[in-house]
């Protein structure tokens, strides 16, 4: 079953050049909106452990490229972690060799008006990327 949302109206430079944090915040609630629930991937295999609200994450790697999808009931969530999936989802593993999604979200200048619990949650979603990147290479 594809999963996959449309990201395609997801555009970090659009972010950069919001005018402050509240024109940025609206535009990851908007984005979060883009993210369709999918019961389905609600399964405990799929669970990131480390946020403060429930988030899954699937990953399903097609014809020589990566996707991964995702579910959560925040908004907030949900669109700060398109802006991850946004990133990597349909690139080939030679394109995401050199990807450093720590540093995107760093150069974004987002932690600082995250709460630590919003921090931890995407940093634990990236850790998973990453994860089902390094176990689908093996």
């Amino acid at each position: 079953m594809d999963y996959r949302d449309d990201l395609s109206a997801i555009s970090l430079a659009h972010l950069r050049a919001a005018s402050g944090w509240q024109q940025q915040y609206k535009l990851i609630i908007q984005w979060g909106k883009l993210i369709a629930p999918k019961p389905a991937l609600r399964i405990a295999d799929n669970l990131i452990r480390g946020c403060e609200v429930p988030v899954w994450l699937a990953h399903m790697p097609a014809q020589g490229r990566d996707y991964f999808a995702l579910d959560a009931d925040s908004s907030v969530i949900k669109g700060l972690a398109s802006l991850l999936l946004v990133q990597v989802n349909g690139k080939t593993r030679h394109e995401l060799s050199g990807l450093d999604l720590q540093r995107e979200l760093h150069d974004l200048g987002l932690e600082k008006h995250l709460t630590p619990s919003r921090n931890n949650g995407l940093n634990a979603i990236i850790a998973r990327i990453y994860q089902h990147l390094q176990q689908s290479a093996e």
